[in-house]
Protein backbone atom coordinates (compact mmCIF):
# COMPACT_ATOMS: atom_id res chain seq x y z
CA UNK A 1 0.00 0.00 0.00
CA UNK A 2 1.41 3.49 -0.64
CA UNK A 3 1.51 6.42 1.36
CA UNK A 4 0.43 9.85 1.57
CA UNK A 5 0.88 13.43 1.63
CA UNK A 6 -0.61 15.54 4.37
CA UNK A 7 0.43 19.06 3.48
CA UNK A 8 4.14 19.35 3.36
CA UNK A 9 4.34 15.88 5.70
CA UNK A 10 4.97 12.45 3.67
CA UNK A 11 3.54 9.25 5.88
CA UNK A 12 6.82 7.49 4.90
CA UNK A 13 8.75 10.32 6.74
CA UNK A 14 7.33 9.36 9.83
CA UNK A 15 8.43 5.36 9.08
CA UNK A 16 4.28 4.88 9.06
CA UNK A 17 3.09 2.13 6.82
CA UNK A 18 -0.32 3.05 5.43
CA UNK A 19 -2.44 -0.11 6.08
CA UNK A 20 -5.39 1.46 3.89
CA UNK A 21 -7.01 5.05 2.72
CA UNK A 22 -11.06 4.43 2.13
CA UNK A 23 -12.25 7.04 0.13
CA UNK A 24 -16.45 7.40 0.85
CA UNK A 25 -17.97 9.81 -1.84
CA UNK A 26 -19.67 12.73 -0.91
CA UNK A 27 -23.40 12.13 -1.03
CA UNK A 28 -26.03 14.57 -3.18
CA UNK A 29 -27.48 17.31 -1.12
CA UNK A 30 -31.26 16.20 -2.80
CA UNK A 31 -34.65 18.04 -1.97
CA UNK A 32 -38.16 16.41 -2.69
CA UNK A 33 -41.17 17.74 -1.92
CA UNK A 34 -44.16 15.68 -1.25
CA UNK A 35 -47.30 15.76 -3.42
CA UNK A 36 -50.28 15.22 -0.95
CA UNK A 37 -52.40 12.71 -2.15
CA UNK A 38 -50.59 11.62 -5.18
CA UNK A 39 -47.99 9.56 -6.33
CA UNK A 40 -44.26 10.12 -5.78
CA UNK A 41 -42.74 13.57 -5.12
CA UNK A 42 -41.29 16.68 -6.69
CA UNK A 43 -37.67 16.32 -7.35
CA UNK A 44 -36.11 19.82 -6.39
CA UNK A 45 -32.36 18.48 -6.50
CA UNK A 46 -31.49 20.58 -9.34
CA UNK A 47 -33.38 23.34 -8.52
CA UNK A 48 -30.00 25.89 -7.77
CA UNK A 49 -29.01 25.07 -10.95
CA UNK A 50 -27.44 21.79 -10.77
CA UNK A 51 -26.69 19.13 -8.33
CA UNK A 52 -24.41 19.44 -5.21
CA UNK A 53 -22.55 17.61 -3.09
CA UNK A 54 -22.15 16.86 0.93
CA UNK A 55 -18.51 16.75 1.95
CA UNK A 56 -16.67 13.11 1.29
CA UNK A 57 -14.27 11.23 3.96
CA UNK A 58 -11.33 10.03 3.88
CA UNK A 59 -10.46 7.24 6.25
CA UNK A 60 -6.84 5.66 7.38
CA UNK A 61 -4.75 3.88 9.13
CA UNK A 62 -1.60 3.51 9.49
CA UNK A 63 1.00 1.44 11.81
CA UNK A 64 4.31 2.89 13.14
CA UNK A 65 6.50 1.47 15.61
CA UNK A 66 8.24 4.14 16.77
CA UNK A 67 6.86 5.91 19.73
CA UNK A 68 8.07 9.90 18.85
CA UNK A 69 7.12 9.77 15.16
CA UNK A 70 4.04 8.46 16.55
CA UNK A 71 3.02 11.62 18.76
CA UNK A 72 4.40 13.69 15.72
CA UNK A 73 2.40 12.53 13.00
CA UNK A 74 -0.50 12.94 15.13
CA UNK A 75 0.74 16.51 16.72
CA UNK A 76 1.43 17.20 12.83
CA UNK A 77 -2.11 16.54 11.30
CA UNK A 78 -4.87 16.28 14.13
CA UNK A 79 -7.32 19.17 13.68
CA UNK A 80 -5.42 20.50 10.47
CA UNK A 81 -6.97 21.62 6.58
CA UNK A 82 -4.88 21.17 4.69
CA UNK A 83 -4.30 19.71 0.82
CA UNK A 84 -4.15 15.40 0.97
CA UNK A 85 -2.35 13.78 -1.74
CA UNK A 86 -2.72 10.07 -2.19
CA UNK A 87 0.96 8.34 -3.85
CA UNK A 88 -1.62 5.95 -5.87
CA UNK A 89 -3.19 9.27 -7.28
CA UNK A 90 -0.50 11.28 -7.79
CA UNK A 91 -1.70 13.82 -10.21
CA UNK A 92 -4.84 14.78 -7.94
CA UNK A 93 -5.36 16.70 -4.17
CA UNK A 94 -8.07 16.54 -2.24
CA UNK A 95 -9.14 19.34 0.47
CA UNK A 96 -9.77 18.58 3.77
CA UNK A 97 -9.48 18.72 7.49
CA UNK A 98 -7.71 15.64 9.19
CA UNK A 99 -9.07 14.45 12.37
CA UNK A 100 -6.71 11.52 14.04
CA UNK A 101 -10.06 9.64 15.49
CA UNK A 102 -8.31 6.36 17.55
CA UNK A 103 -4.45 6.02 19.04
CA UNK A 104 -4.00 2.41 20.08
CA UNK A 105 -0.80 0.04 21.19
CA UNK A 106 -1.25 -3.69 19.69
CA UNK A 107 1.38 -6.35 19.87
CA UNK A 108 4.23 -4.39 19.55
CA UNK A 109 3.31 -1.35 17.13
CA UNK A 110 1.13 1.35 17.26
CA UNK A 111 -1.78 1.93 15.32
CA UNK A 112 -3.05 5.81 14.28
CA UNK A 113 -6.37 6.26 12.89
CA UNK A 114 -7.07 9.55 10.85
CA UNK A 115 -10.43 10.92 9.00
CA UNK A 116 -10.39 13.82 6.57
CA UNK A 117 -13.25 15.45 5.92
CA UNK A 118 -12.80 16.68 2.21
CA UNK A 119 -15.05 18.68 -0.30
CA UNK A 120 -16.99 16.85 -3.29
CA UNK A 121 -13.95 16.99 -5.97
CA UNK A 122 -10.60 16.04 -5.85
CA UNK A 123 -8.62 18.35 -8.22
CA UNK A 124 -6.06 18.20 -10.53
CA UNK A 125 -2.64 19.02 -9.04
CA UNK A 126 -2.08 21.19 -12.78
CA UNK A 127 -3.81 24.12 -13.81
CA UNK A 128 -5.22 24.04 -17.14
CA UNK A 129 -3.82 27.11 -18.99
CA UNK A 130 -5.53 28.07 -22.92
CA UNK A 131 -3.90 31.31 -24.27
CA UNK A 132 -5.28 32.64 -27.58
CA UNK A 133 -3.86 35.95 -29.85
CA UNK A 134 -6.37 37.61 -31.41
CA UNK A 135 -6.17 40.15 -34.30
CA UNK A 136 -9.51 42.07 -35.78
CA UNK A 137 -10.50 38.08 -36.33
CA UNK A 138 -13.38 36.37 -34.33
CA UNK A 139 -11.48 33.15 -32.82
CA UNK A 140 -13.65 29.88 -30.88
CA UNK A 141 -11.72 28.61 -27.84
CA UNK A 142 -13.06 25.14 -27.28
CA UNK A 143 -11.89 24.18 -23.59
CA UNK A 144 -12.89 20.54 -21.63
CA UNK A 145 -13.99 20.39 -18.23
CA UNK A 146 -14.37 17.36 -15.52
CA UNK A 147 -16.97 17.07 -13.55
CA UNK A 148 -16.73 20.52 -10.92
CA UNK A 149 -18.29 23.63 -12.46
CA UNK A 150 -15.05 26.26 -12.21
CA UNK A 151 -14.90 30.23 -13.19
CA UNK A 152 -11.69 30.44 -15.31
CA UNK A 153 -9.39 33.42 -14.35
CA UNK A 154 -9.32 35.31 -17.61
CA UNK A 155 -6.22 37.37 -18.22
CA UNK A 156 -6.30 39.79 -20.98
CA UNK A 157 -3.73 42.03 -22.51
CA UNK A 158 -5.23 44.70 -25.50
CA UNK A 159 -9.11 44.96 -25.89
CA UNK A 160 -11.42 42.20 -26.71
CA UNK A 161 -14.74 40.75 -26.74
CA UNK A 162 -15.79 37.60 -25.08
CA UNK A 163 -19.19 35.82 -25.74
CA UNK A 164 -19.98 32.88 -23.60
CA UNK A 165 -23.56 31.87 -23.59
CA UNK A 166 -24.54 34.08 -26.40
CA UNK A 167 -23.60 37.11 -23.65
CA UNK A 168 -20.68 39.23 -24.91
CA UNK A 169 -18.16 40.91 -22.55
CA UNK A 170 -15.97 43.59 -23.69
CA UNK A 171 -12.86 43.04 -21.85
CA UNK A 172 -9.85 45.33 -21.89
CA UNK A 173 -6.11 45.44 -19.97
CA UNK A 174 -6.74 43.46 -16.41
CA UNK A 175 -7.13 40.06 -14.84
CA UNK A 176 -11.29 38.81 -14.53
CA UNK A 177 -13.90 35.87 -13.35
CA UNK A 178 -17.25 36.63 -14.21
CA UNK A 179 -19.62 34.34 -12.76
CA UNK A 180 -21.52 34.18 -16.01
CA UNK A 181 -18.69 32.58 -17.78
CA UNK A 182 -18.37 29.02 -15.84
CA UNK A 183 -17.48 26.12 -17.64
CA UNK A 184 -19.54 22.71 -17.03
CA UNK A 185 -19.06 19.24 -17.49
CA UNK A 186 -17.70 18.48 -21.55
CA UNK A 187 -16.74 21.00 -24.27
CA UNK A 188 -17.45 24.63 -23.77
CA UNK A 189 -17.04 27.04 -26.24
CA UNK A 190 -16.07 31.12 -26.13
CA UNK A 191 -16.13 33.29 -28.84
CA UNK A 192 -13.15 35.98 -28.85
CA UNK A 193 -12.51 38.96 -30.82
CA UNK A 194 -10.74 42.31 -30.96
CA UNK A 195 -7.29 42.71 -30.68
CA UNK A 196 -5.08 41.48 -28.05
CA UNK A 197 -4.09 38.42 -26.03
CA UNK A 198 -6.44 36.43 -24.11
CA UNK A 199 -5.06 33.68 -21.36
CA UNK A 200 -8.10 31.20 -19.52
CA UNK A 201 -6.78 29.35 -16.39
CA UNK A 202 -8.80 26.83 -14.13
CA UNK A 203 -8.18 23.38 -12.31
CA UNK A 204 -10.35 20.97 -13.09
CA UNK A 205 -12.40 18.87 -11.04
CA UNK A 206 -13.52 15.06 -10.25
CA UNK A 207 -15.94 13.74 -7.96
CA UNK A 208 -14.25 12.00 -5.39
Amino acid sequence: MNGAVFGDKFSKDYKAIMNYARITPAAIKENYIDIAGGNSSIDLTEAVGGVVFEDGTIEFMFTLIDFDKKESMKNDLHGKRMQIILEREENFYYDGRVTCTKDEWINGHYELYFTAKVKPYKYEKRETIHIEKVNNTEKEIRLVNSRMPIMPEIKVEGNLYLTYENIRYHLTDGAYQIPEVTLYEGLNRIKVSGIGTIQLTYRKGRLI
